[in-house]
């Protein structure tokens, strides 16, 4: 069966977008990033609720991998061009979607990217995203829909609720993000730090969990 690799955040969309991929007959692995200061794993938490509703919905057993990605922003915000925090986090996300895809077989990762619903997802962010993963496909199925579709088929599979739920977030946001990403910008603070790197430590600290 073939896998793919989803971004998980917790929040509404992610859901949607594993479970229409995965209602296609492809086996999901999570990959989620807990980016707070969260005594109390409310986060983490919530993820693991959300995937154990999920798996009723999908029929397939659950591997979810959890990063702790507050080193990575804590060197984006202190070294690079505070702007691009947002942008520099995505494009870290997928290249560690990309090195655990090589590890679980898979060239898939799907992500619950809404266009233009945040800074990270504008058309101009969105493009900046594609050059990073060669042979691979990332898949964004829910990228032309309306944020009230989402919330329908959410309440649909019985998640609303438990997405709804209030739980630590990101403290790195900037308070101007970059909606429209310059190439040279983004190289200039990629210079900064070695990518393999960051990578490897991140799969390093990584957390599995299956059930």
């Amino acid at each position: 069966m073939k896998k793919f690799i989803s971004l998980f955040s917790g929040g509404l969309d992610s859901p949607v977008a594993a479970y229409l991929i995965a209602k296609n007959g492809f086996e999901p692995i999570f990959l989620s990033f807990l980016t707070s200061d969260d005594n109390v794993n409310s986060l983490k938490l919530k993820i693991i609720h959300i995937l154990k509703k999920l798996k009723t919905q999908i029929d397939h057993k659950i591997k979810v991998y959890f990063i702790n990605h507050d080193p990575n922003l804590s060197f984006f915000q202190q070294n690079c061009e505070r702007k691009l925090t947002c942008i520099l986090c995505k494009r870290m996300m997928l290249r560690i979607a990309e090195a655990i895809g090589k590890r679980e077989g898979t060239n898939l990762v799907v992500t619950g990217d809404i266009l233009g619903e945040q800074a990270s997802q504008t058309l101009d962010n969105l493009i900046e995203y594609n050059d990073l993963m060669r042979n691979f496909i990332i898949i964004r199925p829910l990228i032309g829909w309306d944020k009230l579709e989402v919330i329908d088929l959410n309440k649909k599979l019985g998640l609303y609720e438990i997405t709804s739920l209030k739980s630590a977030s990101c403290q790195f946001n900037p308070i101007y993000p970059e909606t429209h990403a310059k190439k040279h910008e983004i190289i200039k603070s990629e210079l900064l730090y070695n990518v393999s790197e960051l990578v490897e430590n991140s799969l390093n600290r990584a957390e599995i969990l299956e059930f």
